[in-house]
């Protein structure tokens, strides 16, 4: 995910001034979050493509981005890439840093995992006939008990421990690449194309060594073998957030000077990238898009408009609520209403609960990381001392 949590960007490496928001860089995550919302509808009523009015049409076109949570969930992990290198500096202090990470990542999630298991008691759920086998026999499929909360709060990565919240494989693969952010960042800066091509030698290594192991398309894991191949295979797509980053006055200075035509030529070009089907092409898409829309001016201003905003603002209690949602409103609704009320619901509901997702937990998570990380004030004692 993305770098899910909010993404400040600094200036450019080599210039000075203070700390810059990048508007268009929160703006990103809100649409890829709702395409991960399109893309569990997807897979819950429409599997194969086929079955459904509008499956050709998905899938079978240039709209199938939009239902394309594999480009989304990279693309996330290409911005967490950016948004972390700002966070280390001169001053830069680990714990700070880890500890600011976990409660922007876990205390949300826990949240989550909460709500997830309180929606499934009070809905029991059962297969439905109709719906695909990720809705019926993936979502939900383990009873619910204090040790499978447990383990989604210690966030094993194994299958059955992101059943109530199936998206927490990627937010594993996030928290255990945060945990080595720091050097992946010192190892790449002032060597970034080094590290690019370095990032593309590395997913071909992971591609090969998951593909050996079975583990091909690496999301879940069942041993430390499997892990580490995880971590390794998604590792590039934060390396290339670095290189954006790193080279950001470079990139800006080149995209202002194209014509907007060539601008719009090579967004078309990033997306069909991300809607190849394959892990390199769509990382290398979403570093393209990250790097286009941060600096073509119209289109960060087409990113900044309020709705955009609000939707980047609550993308991720959006992504850790919505399956909750989806789950519960199919179990209630299915065959009672039809399939575009549902799914409107669904949306709509999804929103809805995120934003109050937001109010409650994620703000002031957010707001609990950096009160627990802010530098004391000085006791007198060493204040004299200090002078003396």
């Amino acid at each position: 995910m993305a770098q899910l949590p909010g993404l400040n960007a600094a200036k450019p490496a080599g210039s000075s001034g203070s700390t810059t928001r990048i508007t268009a860089l929160d703006s990103l995550r809100g649409p890829a979050a709702l395409i991960v919302v399109f893309h569990h509808l997807d897979n819950t009523l429409d599997p194969d493509g086929r079955s459904r009015s509008l499956g050709p049409i998905l899938h079978h076109s240039a709209l199938r981005l939009l239902v394309d949570g594999r480009f989304a969930v990279i693309l996330f992990f290409v911005l967490s890439g950016f948004a972390l290198s700002v966070s280390i500096g001169e001053r830069f202090n680990y714990w700070r840093y880890l500890l600011k990470r976990i409660c922007r990542l876990m205390i949300p999630c826990a949240a989550s995992v909460l709500v997830a298991a309180a929606a499934y008691s009070v809905v029991h759920p059962k297969p439905i006939s109709g719906l695909g086998d990720w809705f019926n026999y993936v979502l939900w499929n383990e009873p619910v008990s204090l040790g499978l909360i447990a383990r989604h709060f210690l966030m094993t990565g194994a299958q059955a421990d992101t059943s109530l919240v199936n998206v927490l494989w990627s937010l594993v693969i996030e928290l255990r690449i945060s945990l080595i952010f720091p050097i992946l960042y010192l190892a790449a800066k002032g060597r970034t194309k080094s590290a690019f091509v370095a990032s593309i030698a590395l997913q071909f290594l992971f591609r090969y060594l998951t593909q050996q192991s079975g583990n091909f398309v690496p999301f879940f894991n069942d041993s430390w073998t499997e892990a580490l191949e995880n971590i390794g295979y998604y590792m590039p797509f934060f390396i290339v957030g670095i290189v954006a980053r790193e080279n950001f006055g470079v990139i800006k200075g080149f995209v202002t000077r194209m014509p907007k035509f060539v601008v719009f030529l090579a967004l078309l070009g990033a997306l069909w990238l991300g809607e190849s089907g394959e892990d390199m092409k769509i990382g290398l898409g979403a570093f393209l898009i990250l790097c286009i829309c941060v600096s073509a001016p119209y289109i960060s201003n087409a990113l900044s408009v309020r709705p955009i905003k609000w939707l980047g603002q609550i993308s991720y209690s959006l992504y850790l609520v919505h399956l909750t949602v989806l789950a519960t409103a199919f179990h209630l609704f299915y065959g009672k209403i039809n399939d575009l009320e549902l799914c409107t619901l669904v949306v709509l509901g999804s929103l809805v609960v995120a934003q109050l997702m937001y109010w409650l937990v994620e703000k002031p998570s957010m707001e609990l990381g950096r009160w627990l990380t802010r530098d004391k004030p000085k006791t007198v004692t060493a204040m004299w001392q200090s002078v003396s």
